[in-house]
């Protein structure tokens, strides 16, 4: 490693000064720890040096490119090179909020997706990809037409290659079973190969509508069977394993572990007692959140906006007080940014598989192993074994149809249970099963009597339990008070 010449601080001129003092600060109030800090320090420090021009000129982007060369050609040291490139990197970052330049976006690598087809039909994708981008929000577009693109090419790539294609109707079902059964054979799912079907229908029926001819038999090509899985929720005794090292995590002394602690629990408990997605969660606003200690016909209400989440369907979902002083804690602690998103770390919004580590992390010290959408499975569980309406939960959750809240919301056997013997006790009053009034009411019996006496609807065998019931309280009363005398 030979040495970088560069220009001492002490020697840099007060406003160069300044704005590294200013550049730590924000690293500081960002949550980075004083280790970091010396690390980027040191390579910040450098691009000043070497970067002989007015802060305002440096490029973020041509400048900052030559100071990462340097850094490479100058240290050898793996770890120490790809520190060093994170400073410079995050220099790039605090340039563009310090001087409200727009960060620059990720760049789709169309000619991997579509450079293998014809160009009649890359120009239709591209179309056709354009068209659906006008339904995503902004910070969705990357991952969107990386994910459309996905989907969609790899059927055509095969087609490309093995079909002569002219124009869009020589894609039939005769060539989509040859590749169906090729993925198959290949060890690919069916659930994956109804996605890329799932992906392929619209793209056709877009260009059907454009007069252009599409082959109608392939529009009814049905989807493969798949296996019915029920979705995995979480039992309540390790959720609160999980939360538990949470809250530790949250309670730290150490203060960037304990700013990430209480964000964690503001999110997780928003995805568990409020079913959010992990989507909704990164895009939640200030704005969106009512917390405010105000009272509403005498009752605190709390509630959160949830914004054009899946299919660009606004709700309304309530909150918890144990989210909402969650929610407090965390937004104390986090002070003002930058951004108005909500949940922020290193002064940007949550990345997309934040939450999915942060998460594995906290299940590796506990024992626990939880996605976050399991959460959401676990919100739907927990809200129907606590007797909330079906209806009620497909709103908190935002499902479009009913079939799916129920597939999201797995009854435990201790619901199961006791639906059965409320259904039994009434079947064996009708049998004329059951021996006597004397004899003691079952489990069944005594859960239909408690329902019946919550709906008023009692029938006669019920009544003459409660009878019994009622004197069985009026000797045991008057057996304590004899003790008690």
């Amino acid at each position: 490693m030979t040495r970088v010449p560069r220009t001492p601080i002490e020697d840099w001129p007060p406003a160069r000064r300044a704005f590294y003092a200013d550049f730590c600060r924000w690293l500081r109030d960002g949550g980075y720890s004083d280790w970091t800090l010396d690390i980027y320090g040191v390579a910040v420090r450098l691009a000043l040096s070497l970067l002989d021009k007015p802060l305002r000129l440096i490029d973020p982007v041509a400048d900052l490119d030559r100071v990462r060369r340097c850094i490479a050609t100058h240290y050898q040291n793996g770890s120490t090179r790809s520190s060093y490139l994170q400073g410079i990197n995050k220099l790039a970052q605090y340039l563009r909020h310090r001087y409200h330049w727009p960060a620059p976006e990720k760049q789709v690598n169309w000619d991997h997706y579509v450079g293998r087809l014809p160009g009649w039909l890359a120009d239709d994708v591209r179309a056709y990809v354009v068209h659906c981008s006008r339904a995503w929000l902004p910070e969705q577009r990357y991952r969107a037409t990386v994910n459309a693109l996905s989907h969609l090419t790899r059927f055509l790539r095969w087609a490309a290659q093995h079909v002569t294609l002219t124009h869009i109707g020589d894609l039939t079902p005769n060539g989509w079973f040859e590749y169906v059964d090729l993925r198959l054979e290949a060890g690919v799912q069916p659930n994956t190969v109804n996605g890329e079907l799932r992906a392929l229908r619209p793209f056709l029926q877009f260009l059907a509508q454009q007069g252009r001819p599409v082959c109608a038999r392939l529009m009814r090509v049905a989807f493969l069977a798949e296996e019915q899985r029920l979705p995995r929720d979480v039992p309540p005794e390790q959720l609160a394993r999980l939360l538990g090292e949470i809250e530790r995590e949250a309670d730290s002394s150490q203060s960037g572990v304990r700013r990430a602690g209480r964000m964690d629990r503001a999110w997780f408990l928003l995805m568990l007692y409020s079913g959010l997605r992990t989507g909704e969660v990164r895009r939640l606003r200030l704005s969106d959140l009512d917390i405010s200690s105000s009272l509403s016909a005498g009752l605190k209400r709390y509630r959160v906006r949830v914004d054009q989440s899946k299919g660009l369907k606004d709700r309304v979902v309530c909150l918890g007080q144990g989210t909402v002083e969650a929610l407090r804690t965390y937004l104390e602690e986090r002070g003002p940014a930058a951004t108005d998103h909500v949940f922020i770390t290193c002064h940007r919004p949550l990345s997309h598989t934040y939450c999915h580590d942060r998460l594995e992390t906290y299940g590796k010290r506990c024992g626990v192993r939880v996605t976050p959408h399991q959460l959401r499975h676990s919100c739907a569980t927990l809200l129907l074994n606590a007797g909330a309406p079906i209806l009620t939960v497909q709103t908190i959750l935002g499902h479009k149809f009913i079939d799916t809240t129920l597939a999201y919301a797995r009854l435990y056997d201790g619901t199961v249970a006791a639906d059965y013997y409320r259904a039994m006790s009434q079947i064996e009053a009708r049998m004329a099963l059951a021996e006597g009034a004397s004899s003691p009411p079952t489990g069944g019996q005594l859960l239909a009597l408690v329902d019946a006496l919550r709906d008023g609807t009692l029938n006669e065998n019920q009544r003459e339990t409660v009878q019994a019931l009622r004197a069985g309280i009026l000797a045991l009363t008057e057996q304590q008070a004899t003790e008690v005398v």
